[in-house]
């Protein structure tokens, strides 16, 4: 069977079940039963589920498609292969197709949405109206943001390109998770987080097993067995997210376990996690099947088959009301828990509550683990191969996974919401403790080691890394002034315009602030105290100014914050309600006097490392002038002396050198001998 004809086949059979899966799930949530209050139109109640199914299709053709073709397809030959050319082309059309429809479905949810809103035949603007909520705003920037990867992977001729229409796709699905019940959640954190989560390990692991069943009868059997094998890591890890997730989101939708037997939500709910548990079975079996083509195709379209009922339940889920409700009153102390998405503390802000109050964040907590137990599984690695591993590297690595543990589930992110001060905390964590730790770990360097590079050409995690640091804009913006720029300048950039409120007001703006700390002071410390092996050497003087430059920079910032004479979000904390404008003017100075006192701490100890780095770079470098005058017997310093005697002798002949030329002066013009010559030839 040709890859065409199994595309047809298969495609609209999935897209059934998927539309059927969430028609049942609908009418036994009694999501489908007429509503009294508004009344929804038949266009929302049935066609809603269909464009869901064609969004989520496309979504997994997208990024399926797009991580076949980038991560997993064999080259044909050991040299590098940059050229889209036969399975791997039209994997990489695949995607770009699915990216197209992801677009359009994306868009027409849009009105879709605006009329589910205004109710039938209300008369309204559906478009004026759906634009006016979050979630019809953000349903069109997803729609833009699958048109850019579908234009990606439409217009790529190399794997760089496809790679670009892959990262779009992934920032899209991430975007899906303030989509549906998680954008106005109970625990509106966790639910948020869990839900982007399961969106991404849904389309990795659905994505990935429908792309390579579409495209097997292109490889012969070494490839396919090669294509299966990396993805099956990748199929793991996409299970582990799944069954985190979806406890998560249970634990917040449900009260009890009860309600899974009781509910039809729960029903939905217990048959999901069936499907899970046989979708994992199915995929420890394809693994064993490697060598069998025929058996590969019946189990792929058996999951295939089975993840599009779980896709169309997930979609009845999205539109059925939970067991707990999660519409949160914006009255009282609620409209604190309507805003922020939890109650702040009961103790009030001090050292000491800094390190005993917690507020979860569970994806963050389960990104901390995962980050260092990938580390110290690379680091076994490595020994039992024979090689060796800095304990202290790794100690640090995993004290920094501990930090950004702390900094997002601790007294900072219990309190960083409601006061400024320990906002500001959080902030100095997330640029100045974290990341240092984080780039002392050498982590590049161990990924490179750990990982064996792949020999038929294609582009692993390892490559993409390596191909990624030696690009141009990597140079570029790893030279100081400009690391510097980013670490400092932002501040201006962030706390004096809008952005700080909308971060504060948003949860996907708090999450890119986040991500925006994070990687401004991963790049500051690489450049400044970076173990891995940078692109080019960098000066260390330009990395001492560097340094003293930013951080004085960063210390008046805090002076500034603390003269200032108007209030850093003000509308955000205003609403909150919970402190008068004197009270908030207090905690906004020590909010100041934090960033510029705390800056000094780490100054010193960046200069403290950046020099050891000097010296100890200094002295490697003698020992290797020393064993290159052992190799060559001193050769250069023979040859310098003779370069004297000949002077001497031409200004003087037959006189005998000085003894103040015979003691090594310089005469003009030459090149200075080097310390080590100089001191070896006095010796």
């Amino acid at each position: 069977m040709t890859a065409r004809r199994l595309t047809l086949l298969t495609l609209p059979a999935l897209l059934a079940l998927t539309i059927g899966a969430a028609l049942l799930g609908l009418i036994a949530t009694g999501a489908a039963a007429p509503q009294t209050l508004v009344p929804a139109s038949p266009l929302v109640t049935w066609g809603v589920p269909v464009v869901r199914s064609l969004h989520h299709l496309g979504l997994l053709l997208a990024v399926g498609a797009g991580g076949t073709a980038v991560l997993l397809l064999p080259g044909p030959s050991r040299r590098e292969v940059t050229s889209l050319a036969g399975a791997r082309g039209h994997t990489v059309r695949i995607a770009a197709a699915g990216a197209a429809l992801w677009a359009a479905a994306s868009l027409a949810l849009v009105p879709l949405g605006g009329l589910e809103a205004a109710g039938a035949g209300s008369g309204l603007a559906v478009w004026d109206i759906a634009l006016s909520t979050e979630l019809g705003r953000l349903q069109l920037t997803i729609a833009v943001i699958a048109a850019i990867s579908a234009a990606f992977s439409a217009a790529a001729r190399s794997t760089v390109m496809a790679a670009w229409g892959l990262a779009f796709a992934g920032i899209g699905t991430g975007f899906l998770g303030l989509a549906g019940h998680a954008g106005a959640s109970l625990d509106h954190l966790n639910a948020v987080n869990g839900m982007a989560v399961h969106l991404v390990a849904v389309t990795v692991w659905a994505g990935g097993l429908l792309v390579i069943g579409l495209i097997s009868p292109l490889l012969d059997q070494t490839q396919l067995a090669v294509t299966i094998g990396r993805f099956s890591p990748w199929a793991l890890a996409a299970v582990v997210g799944l069954a985190f997730s979806g406890v998560l989101s249970a634990g917040i939708r449900m009260s009890s376990l009860a309600e899974l037997a009781t509910t039809g939500y729960g029903r939905i709910v217990a048959l999901k996690a069936l499907a899970l548990v046989g979708l994992a079975v199915l995929g420890a079996l394809q693994r064993r099947r490697l060598g069998d083509r025929v058996r590969f195709r019946h189990l792929a379209v058996t999951g295939g088959a089975v993840m599009a009922l779980v896709i169309g339940a997930s979609i009845a889920l999205g539109r059925s009301a939970p067991p707990v409700p999660q519409e949160i009153p914006a009255v009282g102390d609620l409209r604190v828990l309507s805003l922020a998405g939890f109650l702040p503390p009961e103790e009030p802000f001090n050292p000491t509550t800094m390190f005993t109050e917690v507020q979860p964040d569970w994806v963050a907590l389960l990104l901390a683990v995962v980050m260092a137990g990938f580390y110290i599984a690379g680091v076994v690695r490595l020994r039992r191969r024979g090689d060796q591993w800095p304990m202290l590297r790794t100690v640090l690595f995993v004290l920094g996974c501990v930090a950004f543990a702390w900094v997002m589930s601790g007294g900072a992110a219990a309190y960083g919401r409601f006061r400024f001060d320990a906002h500001m905390v959080q902030h100095m964590a997330m640029m100045m403790i974290v990341p240092p730790l984080w780039v002392m770990g050498g982590v590049v360097t161990l990924l490179s080691r750990a990982q064996s590079p792949r020999t038929d050409g294609s582009r692993g995690i390892r490559e993409w890394v390596l191909a990624a640091l030696h690009s141009g804009y990597a140079r570029t913006v790893s030279s100081p002034p400009l690391a510097g720029m980013f670490f400092a300048g932002s501040l201006v950039v962030f706390y004096f315009t809008p952005l700080f409120e909308l971060a504060m007001y948003h949860h996907l703006g708090h999450v890119l602030m986040t991500v925006h700390f994070l990687l401004s002071g991963y790049l500051f410390a690489w450049v400044l105290i970076g173990v891995d092996p940078s692109t080019r050497p960098i000066n260390p003087v330009m990395k001492l100014v560097t340094l003293l430059v930013t951080l004085a920079f960063h210390a008046f910032f805090g002076v500034a914050v603390v003269s200032a004479t108007w209030l850093i979000a003000e509308n955000w904390y205003t609403d909150l309600g919970m402190y008068t404008g004197e009270q908030l003017a207090l905690i906004q100075t020590r909010g100041g006097s934090i960033m510029w006192a705390v800056s000094e701490i780490p100054t010193v100890l960046y200069a403290l490392v950046v020099a050891v780095q000097w010296m100890r770079s200094e002295d490697r470098r003698a020992t290797q002038w020393d064993r290159k005058a052992d190799r060559d017997g001193e050769a250069e310093l023979a040859a310098y002396n003779a370069y004297l005697a000949s002077i001497r002798g031409e200004a003087h002949p037959g006189e005998e050198p000085s003894c103040e030329e015979s003691s090594g002066a310089t005469p003009p013009g030459a090149e200075p001998e080097t310390p080590d010559a100089g001191e070896r030839r006095a010796r």
